[in-house]
């Protein structure tokens, strides 16, 4: 068989049998061929031993949002196990306890935060509702204490926003004219053990309502946004003395800002070390902002538009604070999108540039997010709490690791489930506050960040499969020509009744962790037809590998018509002489 000019490199032949018995196991078995095709030469082919026996894959037992069954919502302990803790589904997080809205207050949920008494070492949940706001001592976050509530200063609103300095939580409202910022002493909640009506110990009253407050805890300013001040941008407030709040300073060049976070920077930028730096989500824009003089902020860099753009509503820098990654509240509303989540490259705060987005496996509007290590948290409405890996390369990208969904009824284009998520506890305690379903006290399972990535080698060959995808196999092999290391996979799917292959090859360099493919589809069962010409092919788009380790890949794909997801696949076969080590 002879392959003509640009011939593909090294594709395998593989046939794959099912044996499907519903639901129940069932059984694959796998032969791999390796067939060597070099322009104007004949094909050699050389039989591949492969390392599999018979194995025995589960059914997946839970789907997230398939809303196909009764949910029975818990509120105690329960271990992830086959997608689903205590009703709700579930990736590498597990439900510690869950407090009902009717238990803690009432009203809707709102924003959250969290406190950890330096004196005593104990922990609280700080939980902000349309009614006022929340304190729960989660030492033991298996058997949450509700301390008490603190009352809105007036009215309601389903917007309430809290953070926490010195000892003290900062609370303001929207959509109430006279709410102003609350402040309570958080240590008034040493020694109680049951529940308290508070007052907060003063109101700061320079602005009314307002939309969020963000806090620099190393210089001791608050940054309230969304007010009826600064015409809704930043309204800077003196904390340093908690109880005696002073108004600082505004900026109002931007309009109105929904967000910000703000932070003495020391990032790569070597011209603005440690300026006090606020990075804006003002809905029409982003912008970087110096306000280390308060009578006389500066506007660093400005972005104005990104693809696909709505409503630049909230984000979080990485912890080198080189990359900021935000999310457009309304892009899916308005565009049709799964959830995206934008990266900026702000290595130059005068000039931060969009360098992509990483498009989710979801669909549902993306919330708030935040950055802890190496590991990025979003709360993603009816998508519940995803946790993202962050993958350093040439450039960023995002590998999701695990999730919690908080309302595993239903997965829609919705501003309902999770709010916001607090990962920021030291010894690993998760809130995530909810609209309707109340306080989440969660725990991850996460690999170390040394153990998260493998380098590409010739030890990933061979055969994978995913949980859960009865119908389909992949084959990768890792091989050098003289373009250097490439890697090729070709994949086998049944998608709606109709077999066809996914095919692809592209080069890399060594250490890599991850590379993108350009992908064909091949229709039909045979991937080489009978007159020894290729399959017609069709470009579909990009395929993803991530290397976690020699025993465990991540895949992450965009095809045209076939939409986009991400997958964990593991390991069926090695190829001998390449098998793992020990």
């Amino acid at each position: 068989m002879n392959s003509g000019k640009g011939a593909f490199i090294c594709p395998i032949l593989f046939q794959i049998q099912f044996v499907y018995k519903p639901k129940k196991d069932f059984d694959i078995k796998i032969v791999a061929l390796l067939m060597c095709l070099v322009a104007f030469a004949p094909c050699t082919v050389v039989a591949i031993p492969v390392n599999v026996a018979e194995i025995k894959i589960p059914q997946v037992e839970h789907n997230e949002g398939s809303g196909s069954s009764v949910i029975i919502k818990g509120t105690t302990s329960d271990v992830c196990r086959a997608g689903v803790s205590s009703g709700f589904a579930c990736k590498n997080v597990e439900l510690l306890a869950r407090m009902p809205l009717a238990n803690i207050g009432g009203g809707s949920g709102s924003d959250s935060w969290g406190w950890k008494d330096p004196e005593s070492g104990r922990y609280y949940a700080i939980m902000a509702r349309s009614n006022g706001t929340s304190f729960i001592d989660i030492t033991d976050p298996e058997s949450p204490v509700y301390l008490g509530n603190l009352p809105s200063s007036s009215g309601e609103s389903g917007w309430r926003d809290v953070k926490v300095y010195a000892n003290h939580a900062f609370i303001v409202a929207d959509a109430i004219p006279g709410h102003g910022m609350q402040v309570f002493d958080l240590t008034r909640l040493r020694g109680l053990s049951s529940a308290q009506q508070f007052t907060a110990e003063t109101t700061y009253s320079e602005i009314g309502a307002a939309h969020n407050i963000a806090i620099n805890e190393d210089s001791g300013f608050a940054y309230i946004v969304g007010s009826n001040d600064c015409s809704g941008g930043f309204h800077m407030v003196d904390i340093r003395t908690p109880k005696s709040p002073s108004f600082a300073g505004c900026y109002s060049s931007d309009g109105y800002t929904h967000d910000v976070q703000c932070m003495t920077y020391t990032g790569p930028d070597q011209d603005h070390q440690n300026a006090e730096i606020c990075f804006a989500s003002n809905g029409g824009s982003f912008a970087i902002i110096d306000v280390s003089d308060k009578s006389a902020p500066v506007r660093l860099g400005k972005v104005f538009t990104y693809p696909l753009k709505s409503f630049a509503h909230q984000g979080w820098l990485d912890e080198s604070q080189s990359v900021f990654f935000l999310g457009d509240e309304v892009d899916e509303v308005d565009f049709g999108s799964n959830t995206r989540t934008l990266m900026f490259d702000v290595r130059d705060l005068d000039k931060p540039v969009y360098t992509g987005a990483h498009l989710h496996s979801t669909s549902v509007i993306d919330h708030n997010m935040y950055v802890k290590g190496n590991y990025l948290y979003q709360a993603n409405y009816l998508g519940g709490m995803r946790i993202f890996r962050i993958d350093r390369g040439k450039t960023t990208g995002l590998t999701e690791v695990g999730y919690f969904d908080t309302v595993p009824e239903k997965d829609s284009i919705d501003f309902d489930g999770a709010w916001n998520v607090y990962p920021f506890f030291d010894n690993g305690t998760i809130l995530v506050s909810d609209i309707s379903n109340g306080l989440f006290i969660l725990r991850a399972s996460l690999a170390d960040d040394a153990a998260a990535s493998a380098p590409i080698n010739g030890q990933i060959s061979g055969a994978w499969v995913a949980d859960g995808l009865n119908d389909q196999g992949l084959m990768l092999l890792v091989g050098e020509d003289n373009s250097g290391p490439f890697i090729f996979f070709a994949w086998f799917v049944y998608l709606q009744g109709e077999p066809f292959w996914l095919v692809g090859s592209s080069q890399f360099e060594y250490g890599d962790d991850a590379v993108s493919i350009p992908t064909q589809r091949s229709g039909g069962l045979e991937f080489v037809v009978p007159n020894g010409d290729f399959a017609d092919k069709e470009n579909i788009g990009t395929l993803k590998i991530h290397v976690r380790g020699c025993n465990d890949i991540h895949i992450d794909y965009d095809f045209a018509e076939l939409g986009s997801q991400e997958l964990d696949f593991q390991r069926l076969g090695s190829v001998q002489g390449r098998e793992c080590p020990e």
